[in-house]
């Protein structure tokens, strides 16, 4: 359960790892990979009135666990750093590891259309799942299909990077799924699990051990399938992977 007491955890675990020196080798930004940055700390919470700002904003009803999180935490400052090398130039490069949902608009609005927009460049060339009905020849009716289906599906929340939140109606939280153009996976079956799976944590509620989700994440492979976890509108059809059918095949009798 995502409760004050394990956000209040969360953020004295994490705000005490960024604060320990090793993590940064004596350097505030490091070459390769983004990383923590001294002091990083939560920024705290939004307010109620921000939160309606948002959902009024982006047309989204964020899920109860995760306005839990937003009002105690939201996202930690400064974003993640590093000196990589880029077009032959040395560049220092910052991103955030979850949404800042009060930072520039236009990137948070790509977030949103990006599964889409994969999922469809995929079904343009071949990608379909049966249960979607007979695959139509017309790549646009194919495309209009989708959409369809898409918008009756649950609404997918940008959460950490590529990986989204779905708001099912009803429910105060969600299961979390990684959607790279269109292939899609759950790496996470609520936003507790989620949190703690981006920055690497062990549940409390376990001591000694992780979780399985967290133990796939630590043995560096993927996270178990969802057994259990109830199908998610349409997205659910993404998980179990979408057979390649080229024109050349649909097209026959």
């Amino acid at each position: 359960m995502l409760d004050s007491a394990f956000l209040a955890w969360l953020r004295t675990t994490t705000e005490a790892r960024w604060a320990d020196p090793s993590l940064h080798d004596g350097a505030s930004v490091g070459l390769g990979q983004p990383a923590w940055q001294p002091a990083t700390r939560w920024r705290g919470g939004l307010s109620d009135s921000d939160l309606r700002i948002v959902e009024a904003m982006f047309t989204v009803t964020m899920p109860a666990a995760y306005r839990r999180f937003l009002t105690a935490l939201h996202t930690p400052d400064p974003p993640l750093a590093a000196t990589q090398v880029r077009a032959g130039r040395i560049v220092r490069v910052e991103e955030r590891l979850f949404t800042d949902w009060t930072g520039a608009t236009t990137p948070i609005i790509a977030a949103f259309e990006r599964p889409l927009e994969g999922l469809l460049r995929g079904v343009a060339i071949g990608r379909w799942h049966p249960a979607w009905g007979d695959r139509p020849d017309d790549e646009r009716e194919r495309l209009r299909r989708v959409r369809r289906l898409a918008a009756a599906g649950g609404r997918l929340i940008p959460f950490a990077g590529q990986h989204y939140l779905v708001a099912l109606p009803g429910r105060d939280d969600g299961p979390v799924i990684a959607v790279r153009g269109a292939d899609a996976a759950v790496i996470a079956p609520d936003v507790r699990a989620a949190i703690l799976r981006e920055l690497g944590l062990a549940d409390p509620d376990l001591p000694g051990a992780l979780g399985e989700w967290d133990a796939g994440r630590a043995s560096g492979g993927a996270p178990p399938g969802p057994g259990g976890l109830e199908r998610i509108p349409f997205w659910s059809d993404v998980v179990d992977g979408l057979p390649w059918m080229p024109p050349t095949v649909a097209s026959r009798p």
